[in-house]
């Protein structure tokens, strides 16, 4: 049989506290090492399951992983037009327009690829609809007609303002 370390009286096994003097026999926690490890594992896995249940409630859309695809493509593109400039494949006069055509065919790529990996199809929107004005605006430059051109920009960027504002008046407003 052991005995209270305080006060020598016989006790149990499975007494906590000693019945002569009450000091404590056992520790009913764990150190607090331990129990501070655990509490804070427990804490993670609560701030994991709620950020998940978070993008679930979102649906956010997963990470677009195109970012370095799209910037040496468009390095590349710079490259080959340069290169046709020096070697007098194409004017200087006109280098510009066929840059931005190649970077409309190139956002016009990302758009598929958005399209084709994304779950949320409307994703590809942006890039396709931007991948079409480069295009056009390369091919005003390529075929001449250089001075009306700029209005381009005018009736494109009024375009998105008001799809922008008429997207606002459709959502939901947050509470």
């Amino acid at each position: 049989m052991p005995y209270c370390p305080k006060c020598g009286q016989e006790v149990t096994p499975d007494d906590l506290f000693c019945p002569k003097c009450g000091a404590q026999l056992k520790v009913t926690q764990p150190p607090i090492e331990r129990r501070y490890r655990g509490e804070k594992a427990e804490k993670e896995e609560k701030a994991e399951k709620q950020e998940k249940e978070e993008k679930e409630e979102k649906h956010e859309e997963p990470a677009d992983r195109s970012g370095p695809l799209i910037g040496g493509l468009i390095l590349i593109w710079l490259g080959i037009t340069f290169y046709l400039a020096q070697m007098n494949y194409i004017g200087w006069n006109v280098w510009w327009a066929y840059f931005i055509i190649g970077i409309g065919v190139i956002l016009l790529l990302q758009a598929a690829i958005k399209y084709l990996t994304s779950p949320y199809k409307s994703s590809a929107t942006g890039s396709l609809i931007g991948g079409l004005i480069m295009i056009a605006i390369g091919l005003v430059g390529v075929s001449g007609v250089r001075d009306w051109w700029p209005f381009i920009f005018i009736a494109i960027g009024i375009a998105v303002i008001l799809t922008g504002l008429s997207a606002l008046k459709r959502s939901p407003k947050p509470r």
